[in-house]
Formats: structure tokens, C-alpha cells, sequence
């Protein structure tokens, strides 16, 4: 009972210093699962935003603070106002935020608005109401709505937004950029205006901001102050820290027009695909065009086209083509009716177009095949050169040289003139020839031939220093060295002379003439001959003439030869000669008939011998029947060296076994018969 009393008085003892213990004990323990779940609650808002993490640094003016990791400041933002929260978003005012680049030698990035929401997980921004964002230094983009997503390091516009650059402005229904690799995106309605003028538009732009380049899809139009350039896609390399393009590439159906102001020349150009080099003013420099290309060229009245599967095109800073060449069976078309085909054509300023390989120029119903062409166009001549053998054909008319040069008329196609140097030779209906040098005249219808010339046709053939053919007129003139042969029956006819000229129906020869035909012989300082029956011919021959005619060997100052009439007549100071007979007179008609002498008729104060025996008289007739001589008139005398001199009206000098008789005497009617002595040995 000792012990029992003992141990109950102990643990009351104990129990009254341990029971208030175990009270408070228990009371704490709800206290503190508060106090934890206080605590937790206060540390999930600071980390929501509500208050200020650890890492991030506050400061008392408006609203500021900094979101860093890795001890790398990542974003700072600034606001007039903190309206609070909505969800896990805060709400700021008048809010400039500066997003630092991931390397120190990255600028930040500046982004400002009217209204801003940022979110505390993703540390994302949206941003509206004048939203300007700083790119760079020269680079701003300006909208009412932006959205900034911090794991990607993207800003975009999804609303119609200004990018600004040095004067240079850009317009598009959205715009994307990125900051860690420069690239800027334009999609919608893009429109993009340099200080230059110079405009863009697409469907959508791709600009890297680092590397200086552009990239655009759907229906691009490019501008500049003198020309555009429309594709459906393209690519511009930029000036550094500039939107201005210095090369632009555009392909798909791609259609341009460049205007020179100082030149007012229009320049029209489709292809395939297009290469412009741009000038720091905004124009084109150079402009390379591949794919089934076409370029137009509009100049006043003169209207050119050009075509091939390459063009290339160098400009002045006025905007005017310097040089175009066209490859790749190329064709220019210079005129109306007037073109131009080679594998390469070449054109400059100043109007002149080069060919560098096999070439083809057609003008009116001119056409010149050859190699390497010069053609000078203007206004109102088109000039053509070529130093490689060429064939020119025009009309009926072929003609081929080592060196041609032409002249045409702009408006009407007609060849003015042409020279063809070299190994000439031309072939045409009526002539065909040859000759060292060829100038074409009056549309080409007329053609002097130098150089030891030679034209032949169905009917001759003709040598001269120089040969002037008149295609119109069915006409020619040579001059020194003539040499003329003509196919008569079956005879030739050959002609000398210094001078000639003729037509279908009249030949004139001049200085120093002489024609030879079969047996026939005639030498005179001027000569025509007339008609082009084959098998007559018809002569008119002046001065000095000599001749050989039905074996009568003649002088006279003039002569009229006939085949037809089978005459010839003889005038002024004749001496004719058959065999040994011998008639002078100022007047002497041979007739003949099938190639012999028929008879030989003098007048007006003739002179006759043969043999021994000298007559006189008015008139003498030589019968080549009888073989005899009659002379006539108050006067007739002969003179025989055997018997002296015998007289009388009508004297007959008859070759008959060596006889001679003498009829008519003075006063009455005599007849004397007597032989004539033989005095040959």
C-alpha cells in the first residue's frame, strides 16, 4: 500500500509538468500544418508572380523587373502601370520591354506598347496599341498587336505591320521575326518602298536580317523610278544594314519594262526567269533574262523585237541599254518585215547590232545568209557590213562576196545600195557574172561591176574594166578594155572597144571599136548595132572605119552594114578593095546575097581600077555576074597603060580574057575592042 501511495504521488507529480507540455504540443500541431501550407501558398504566388522570386530585382519607380537565368539578364521590363492579374498573367500599361540577345555582341531588342499581358510560365508577351519593336539600331516594326514567345525568340504581328529601315518602309498583313537568326517575315499584301522609290510587292517576303538577302513568293512585283519586273517568285540580295535590293532574281512567266527618260526608249521583256543588278539609285545596271525570252524595244516610230533562250542587258545610270545580246537561235525583228537570226546578236546604244556566228537577214524581199553581221538601224537607213563571204538575195537576183555592205530604206525595205567586194559573183534571170567589186544602186536595179568584170547571159558575153548593168531598163554600159561576144546563128560575134553600152535592142560602142564576125571584120571609133535576130545583124559604124566585108576590104568615115537587106553602104572618103579591083568614092553600096557579093555600086566622083586599067566617072557598077565594071557619066574616062586613055558616057571594064571593052564614045556611039596587055611576069 506503501508503494502504491508511493508511485500514484509521483506520476501526478509528473503529470503536472507534462500534461500543459503535451497540450501545447498538441494545440502546435495545427498551427503548424498552417504555418507549412502558408508558407507553401506564399511560395507558389512569389514563384506565379505575385511577389518577386529570388533571382529577380525590384525596383520602386512604376513598375520594373528582370527575368534572368544563368546569371544572363533574359528580358527587362518597364511599365507606367500594374493593373494586376488575369489567371497567370499580369497586366501592364504604357510597357517597354528590352529582350537581350543570347551573346553579348547581339544588340537587344526594344519592344513597346500601349497594353501588354506577360506570362509567368512561359515568359511570353503580347502586346497592343502602337507596338513599336527596335530590331536594331535602323530597324523598327510598328503595329497594334504583337506576340513575343520567349522559348522560340520570336516576334510576330498578326495584324497589318510597318518594318522601318533608313528611309526604306515595308507593309504586310503579318510579320514574323526571329531573333536568334535574323529572319524577318512579310505575309499578306507585302509592299516594301525604298527612299529611292524603288517598290516591291509579293505575297510574301523572307529577309535575313545578318546575311542581307530577300526572298519572295506569289505574284511579286518589283518598281524602280525607270522600270518593274513582275514573277512569281524571286530573290533580292540587300545592301548591308538596308532593305535596298543590288540583285534581284525573279522567275515564273516573268514580265519587265525598263523606260529611258533621256532616251525614250520602252523596253518590254517576258521570260522565264530574270537576274537585275541594281544601282545604288535604284535602277537596273545589268539584266540577265533566260527561258524562252522576249524583249521589245519601243523607240518613236521604230518598233523592235528581240528573242532567244538567253538575254542579257547592260544600262546606263539613265536607264538606257548600253549593250543587249541575245542567245541561243536568237531573232530580231529591227522593222516592219525586217529580221534578224543568228546563235548569238549583239546590240549597243548607238543602234548597232553584231552577229558572231551563222546569220540571216531578211529585209523586205532582201535576204543575206553569211557570218558576224554589223547592221546600223535608224530612223530612216538601215546600214549592214559583214566581212565574211555572204549571199545576198533579192528579187530573182543571187549574188555572193567576200565583204558586203548595204543601204536600205527604213520605211519601205528598198535597197538603196549595196557593194560587194571580193570574188563577186551574181546570178539573176537575165545576166549571171563576176567581178572583184559589185555596187548595187536605185533599189538594187542597178549594179556596177569592177575589177575585171564578166556578165554573161542567154545571148553574150561581157569583159570590162567596168560594167554597169541597169536590171530595169534591160540596158548596160562598159567602160575600158570592152569585150563583148555574142552568139549569132553559128557564128560569134566579137566586139573591142573603149566604151560600150546597150539594150535589148540597140548596142553603142565607142574608142577604138572592133568587131569581128566569122570572116567579117569592122574597125571604127564608134559603132552600134541594132536589132537581136540571131541569124541577122545590122551595124551603123563611124569614123576611121575599116572593114572586111563579103571579101570587099574597106576605109570610109562611115558604114551601114544590113544582113537583112544584104547590104552594106559605105560613106565618106570610101576606099573598098575586092580582089584586085578597086573603087573610091565618097558613096559605095556592096550588095550581097547567101555570104557573096553580088554587086558594088559607087557615086558622086569614083575612081576605080583592076589590073592596068584607072577609071573615072559619076557613077561605076560592079556586076559580079559579068565580073565587070561600068562607069558613067560626062566624065568617065580609063586609062589603060597599053593604049592610053579612053572616054566616054558609058565605059564597061570588063575582065574577060583579059580584055577590056569600051562602049560609048564623045559625040556618037563608039565601041572599041582591044586586048590589054599582060604585064605580069
Amino acid at each position: 500500500m506503501g508503494l502504491e501511495r508511493l508511485f500514484i504521488h509521483r506520476l501526478v507529480r509528473i503529470l503536472r509538468i507534462v500534461l500543459p507540455l503535451l497540450v501545447v504540443a498538441l494545440a502546435a500541431v495545427p498551427a503548424w500544418n498552417y504555418l507549412v501550407r502558408r508558407a507553401q501558398q506564399t511560395s507558389e504566388s512569389l514563384r506565379r508572380g505575385t511577389q518577386l522570386p529570388r533571382n529577380v530585382s525590384v525596383h520602386t519607380e512604376g513598375f520594373t523587373f528582370s527575368r534572368t537565368e544563368g546569371g544572363k539578364t533574359l528580358f527587362t521590363i518597364h511599365a507606367k502601370s500594374n493593373l494586376g492579374l488575369k489567371g497567370n498573367k499580369g497586366v501592364l500599361e504604357d510597357v517597354d520591354v528590352i529582350v537581350y540577345g543570347s551573346t553579348e555582341n547581339e544588340p537587344p531588342k526594344k519592344i513597346r506598347g500601349k497594353n501588354c499581358t506577360y506570362d509567368q510560365e512561359t515568359n511570353d508577351f503580347q502586346f497592343n496599341g502602337n507596338v513599336e519593336v527596335q530590331l536594331d539600331e535602323k530597324t523598327f516594326v510598328r503595329s497594334e498587336e504583337l506576340i513575343y514567345t520567349h522559348h522560340d525568340k520570336t516576334v510576330v504581328s498578326p495584324q497589318r505591320a510597318t518594318v522601318e529601315q533608313l528611309g526604306t518602309t515595308g507593309h504586310a498583313d503579318r510579320v514574323e521575326y526571329a531573333l536568334e537568326n535574323g529572319l524577318l517575315k512579310l505575309t499578306g499584301d507585302v509592299k516594301i518602298q525604298t527612299a529611292e522609290r524603288t517598290e516591291i510587292q509579293t505575297d510574301s517576303a523572307l529577309f535575313q536580317q545578318k546575311e542581307y538577302w530577300t526572298t519572295m513568293q506569289g505574284a511579286v512585283f518589283i518598281k524602280s523610278p525607270n522600270g518593274w519586273i513582275r514573277g512569281t517568285s524571286g530573290r533580292a540580295e540587300l545592301l548591308p544594314e538596308t532593305y535596298k535590293p543590288k540583285m534581284i532574281t525573279v522567275n515564273g512567266d516573268v514580265t519587265a519594262e525598263s523606260q529611258s527618260q533621256s532616251a525614250g526608249e520602252l523596253w518590254k521583256v517576258r521570260a522565264g526567269w530574270m537576274e537585275a543588278a541594281i544601282s545604288s539609285n535604284g535602277s537596273a545596271e545589268r539584266v540577265k533574262t533566260r527561258g524562252n525570252v522576249e524583249l521589245e524595244k519601243i523607240s518613236g516610230d521604230l518598233h523592235q523585237r528581240l528573242t532567244g533562250g538567253e538575254i542579257d542587258a547592260q544600262f546606263n545610270e539613265q536607264g538606257r541599254a548600253e549593250m543587249i545580246e541575245a542567245r541561243q537561235n536568237a531573232r530580231m525583228v529591227l522593222g516592219m518585215d525586217q529580221t534578224l537570226e543568228s546563235n548569238i546578236i549583239r546590240s549597243n546604244a548607238a543602234g548597232s547590232v553584231q552577229t558572231f556566228d551563222t546569220s540571216v537577214l531578211r529585209l523586205g524581199d532582201s535576204t543575206i545568209q553569211g557570218r558576224e553581221f554589223t547592221i546600223q538601224n535608224s530612223e530612216d537607213i538601215v546600214t549592214f557590213d559583214t566581212s565574211r563571204r555572204a549571199d545576198l538575195k533579192s528579187g530573182d537576183r543571187l549574188s555572193t562576196a567576200d565583204r558586203t555592205s548595204a543601204r536600205f530604206d527604213s520605211h519601205t525595205n528598198m535597197l538603196l545600195e549595196l557593194v560587194q567586194t571580193g570574188n563577186f559573183q551574181f546570178r539573176d534571170p537575165q545576166y549571171q557574172g563576176r567581178s572583184a567589186t559589185a555596187r548595187f544602186e536605185d533599189g538594187g536595179a542597178v549594179v556596177i561591176l569592177e575589177g575585171s568584170p564578166v556578165v554573161t547571159d542567154s545571148e553574150k558575153r561581157l569583159e570590162a574594166a567596168q560594167i554597169r548593168l541597169n536590171q530595169k531598163e534591160n540596158s548596160f554600159t562598159a567602160r575600158k578594155d570592152v569585150r563583148i561576144v555574142t552568139k549569132n546563128s553559128d557564128e560569134q560575134v566579137l566586139v573591142k572597144a573603149a566604151r560600150a553600152e546597150g539594150n535589148g535592142e540597140l548596142m553603142r560602142y565607142a574608142g577604138n571599136v572592133e568587131l569581128w564576125r566569122g570572116d567579117a571584120y569592122i574597125k571604127a571609133e564608134r559603132l552600134e548595132a541594132v536589132g537581136r535576130e540571131e541569124q541577122h545583124m545590122r551595124v551603123h559604124a563611124e569614123g576611121n572605119v575599116q572593114s572586111i566585108l563579103q571579101a570587099v576590104r574597106a576605109r570610109s568615115d562611115k558604114l551601114d552594114y544590113d544582113d537583112t537587106l544584104g547590104s552594106a553602104h559605105y560613106l565618106g572618103s570610101v576606099h573598098a578593095q575586092k580582089q584586085d579591083m578597086l573603087m573610091e568614092s565618097p558613096d559605095v553600096t556592096v550588095r550581097f546575097r547567101d555570104g557573096n557579093v553580088t554587086e558594088i555600086t559607087a557615086i558622086d566622083g569614083v575612081k576605080a581600077s583592076r589590073a592596068e586599067q584607072r577609071g573615072t566617072g559619076d557613077r561605076a557598077v560592079y556586076d559580079a555576074a559579068t565580073d565587070s565594071i561600068t562607069l558613067t557619066g560626062k566624065s568617065a574616062q580609063v586609062r589603060d597603060k597599053e593604049h592610053g586613055l579612053v572616054q566616054g558616057a558609058r565605059l564597061v571594064m570588063k575582065k574577060n580574057g583579059e580584055t577590056v571593052s569600051v562602049e560609048s564614045g564623045i559625040g556618037e556611039r563608039t565601041l572599041t575592042q582591044h586586048p590589054v596587055t599582060n604585064n605580069k611576069k
